[in-house]
């Protein structure tokens, strides 16, 4: 069971006991699970399997217990309880964005809905409005939220399906004649969501690898089978395409079936334009008469692109853009890589709502080699997450100036803490925060977290004039979204990249798993005029740290180099750039 299934399971345990209205304290527990869970940069099974489940912060007794439960059988007692209580339909309008638990309590009470398709008849019949505390626009919100949630859910957000199609693929590989199994397509591209899963199988006996496909536990419906390709449902909701070849063709059927359609059609025409063919077997050119492969059997990826006189193309660029015109010229990017990286900028503690102390933080970031790390816990109107205000803002300073002696000592000039805060933009553009003391910080990260159904020209705005401020270096996940859960906010990006590059503010993609924010045409876009660009873990925690990959990926399908990422830069350029950039 991945680490998003279990985390399902505890988030449906809350949603349950809230609409039965159980302790507050009980649910919380369940939902900063759900929080933590979806931080961790390990599998749940390989923590167990080390004896660390105790070791994660927020883990108590009963979520070890009940975590357990879920990795050996699948389910635990006061899981089925809580879903046998409360009708699996109804934890299902629970789990729209914008419905919640509270909302669909108070209509199953009092009208008797128990589904989604209930829930919207009722609303549109403008029934809702008659229980005690809704009106029409609570109907009207509750419709825009169904509409809003149907458009969430087409795909699948990329954290959920890359372990998913990874624990797949794995079980591909051990079925019988099967000698190695792939994810491919959009999954394997990297992009922020997907809307099915397509998968690569070489066998050496597609007739028992065909029989054994349906056996795996994951597919609930067989749509089409061949000795060729199989197409299924998985128990996400999703198809499954998976398609069957002899191992010598794996790497050909692999490069097909992971490039984006209009890079497929790109290179056909490429290789037609010098005299040879291309498709999902290989490279071919005709000599009399006959059609050849000119590449031998086994060839991988990298040989298919030789053929055609190419280098090799990152799978991550494969979306018909402009990368085989660059790899014509010998322009490709020297994509950036994890360890390019030596530090980040956008990390918070428990002076607001992390779960590690900063001392902590920082040796995290020492042991994964990195140079520096900036501390930017939230502002105090994000009274949720503790926001700190000016008292404690100054004392955390204090924190980190003693922080900064200690680690001196341990680890010499190697190191280097910086100092810095997630400001919150105010629906005025104004920060949320004192501009003396903000002038004081290594780093300011400026980020919106309230307030975001303004409209376009208005939310536009709010961002200008956070950007124009001379204390912002950065801003942070600048659309706003949560992928599968609420789409980005209007906003003019067009506009906003051109303030940056005048300003020299530097664009965040930031990292966390459900933002991914900016996506990566934004973040190309942003690039191309100049903005420097910042990727950052947001994390809330040690294992937080490595959650960078999920940034990564955007800042590789943006086709991002080291050179225009300012935290793989050494400290004094770094600080150079945050302080003056283009202000100068």
């Amino acid at each position: 069971m991945t680490n998003h299934e279990i985390a399902v399971r505890f988030q449906r345990i809350a949603d349950a006991m809230e609409v039965q209205g159980e302790n507050q304290f009980k649910i919380r527990a369940y939902r900063k699970a759900v929080d933590t869970i979806d931080e961790l940069g390990e599998p749940l099974a390989d923590i167990e399997a080390r004896g660390g489940l105790s070791e994660i912060s927020g883990f108590g007794e009963a979520i070890i217990g009940k975590t357990r439960d879920f990795l050996t059988r699948g389910s635990t007692k006061l899981y089925e309880e809580m879903t046998q209580a409360v009708p699996q339909a109804v934890l299902e309008m629970a789990a729209i964005p914008g419905i919640g638990p509270k909302t669909v309590k108070a209509l199953w009470q009092s009208l008797g809905i128990t589904s989604v398709t209930e829930l919207e008849t009722a609303a549109k019949e403008q029934r809702i409005r008659s229980v005690t505390g809704f009106g029409a626009a609570k109907e009207q919100s509750i419709l825009e939220a169904i509409e809003r949630g149907r458009r969430l859910s087409e795909r699948l957000p990329l954290f959920i399906a890359l372990p998913y199609a990874e624990r797949l693929a794995n079980d591909l590989a051990h079925l019988p004649g099967v000698t190695k199994a792939e994810a491919a397509g959009s999954l394997r591209r990297r992009k922020d969501t997907v809307g099915d899963l397509d998968f690569v199988v070489a066998t050496t006996d597609p007739a028992a690898t065909e029989a054994a496909i349906p056996q795996l536990p994951q597919l609930t419906e067989i749509l089409e089978s061949g000795h060729s390709k199989i197409v299924a449902l998985c128990n996400l909701n999703l198809r499954v395409d998976i398609r069957l070849g002899k191992p010598e063709d794996f790497g050909a059927l692999l490069h097909h079936f992971s490039s984006g359609q209009a890079h497929n059609i790109q290179l056909r025409d490429f290789a037609e334009s010098h005299g040879k063919k291309i498709n999902e077997y290989g490279v071919f050119v005709t000599e009399s008469g006959v059609e050849e492969s000119i590449i031998d059997g086994n060839a991988d990826e990298s040989a298919i692109y030789a053929a055609l006189g190419l280098p090799y193309i990152p799978v991550e660029l494969r979306e018909g853009r402009d990368e085989i015109a660059m790899a014509a010229r010998g322009a490709l990017p020297q994509l950036i890589e994890e360890s390019d990286f030596r530090g980040q900028l956008h990390e918070h503690t428990t002076w607001s709502d992390g779960s590690a102390s900063i001392w902590e933080m920082a040796e995290a970031a020492i042991a994964r080699g990195y140079e520096y790390l900036a501390i930017t816990d939230h502002s105090p109107l994000v009274k949720v997450a503790n926001g700190l205000d000016r008292d404690r803002l100054l004392a955390q300073q204090e924190e980190i100036a003693q922080v900064r002696d200690a680690l001196a000592a341990k680890y010499g000039d190697s190191f280097t803490l910086l100092s810095g805060v997630e400001v919150d933009i105010l629906a005025d553009g104004s920060l949320d925060g004192d501009e003396d003391i903000l002038s004081r910080l290594d780093i300011v990260v400026a980020s919106i977290h309230m307030r975001y159904r303004e409209e376009e020209a208005a939310m536009t705005k709010r961002i200008l004039s956070a950007i124009e401020n001379p204390h912002v270096d950065i801003i942070g996940h600048p659309t706003g979204r949560l992928l599968g859960r609420r789409e980005p906010f209007p906003v003019d990006m067009d506009a906003i990249i051109d303030a940056a590059a005048r300003t020299g503010t530097v664009m965040e993609i930031n990292a966390s798993p459900d933002r991914m924010d900016i996506n990566d045409i934004y973040a190309r876009r942003a690039c191309e005029r100049g903005v420097k660009i910042t990727v950052n873990a947001d994390a809330h925690s040690i294992k937080g740290l490595s959650l960078l990959r999920w940034g990564l990926y955007t800042a590789r399908r943006a086709g991002l180099t080291p050179e225009d990422v300012i935290n793989t830069y050494r400290l004094p350029r770094l600080l150079a750039i945050l302080k003056d950039g283009a202000r100068n």
